[in-house]
């Protein structure tokens, strides 16, 4: 909503504002804001398909695995998390299914900062317009692409959420 309501006003700047097309299309603004549209839309419609495609076989492989081993679930709401670049959507298509194979809800909550691993696959709007904005050439995506600027801090900030999540749960609940 937030890009169409953007899009639609950068419309309207250029239709009544007299803008020249040629001109707010060749900036380095323009370029690196499409690109960045253009990889989370495709992104987000290509995983969100694939996703509600296989629900009911994710459902299947993930319950059997998780009901064996539930410490599990925290990497797969993580990798899921990585592929569908949204916590809300991860929330609740998993969510459910942790309850439903036994784990306790303190835990799923202690889970919760998993859901944070959409900086893995560097094609999320932040991740883009950083690395095209960067004149420095320190934010950068490496030669195997999942190592890039964002993976160390990432992967700090996300185990050390989840490592405090779990010890405040055993105090709390």
């Amino acid at each position: 909503m937030i890009q169409m309501v953007m899009l639609a006003t950068a419309c309207f700047i250029m239709l009544f504002g007299k803008a020249k097309p040629g001109k707010a299309v060749s900036g380095l603004v323009f370029s690196s804001g499409m690109t960045g549209v253009i990889s989370v839309f495709g992104i987000s419609w290509l995983t969100g398909s694939f996703f509600q495609a296989y629900t009911p076989v994710f459902f299947e492989v993930f319950s059997e695995l998780l009901q064996q081993m539930p410490f599990l679930f925290a990497l797969v709401l993580f990798l899921i998390s990585a592929v569908l670049f949204s916590q809300g959507a991860t929330v609740t298509a998993l969510m459910p299914l942790g309850l439903s194979i036994g784990i306790s809800p303190a835990i799923l909550v202690a889970m919760f900062p998993a859901v944070s691993g959409y900086f893995l696959i560097p094609a999320g709007a932040s991740i883009i317009g950083c690395i095209a904005f960067d004149r420095t050439g320190t934010t950068k995506i490496g030669k195997y692409v999942v190592n890039h600027s964002y993976m160390l801090p990432g992967f700090v900030t996300t185990a050390s959420s989840l490592v405090v999540g779990y010890f405040l749960a055993q105090i709390v609940f």
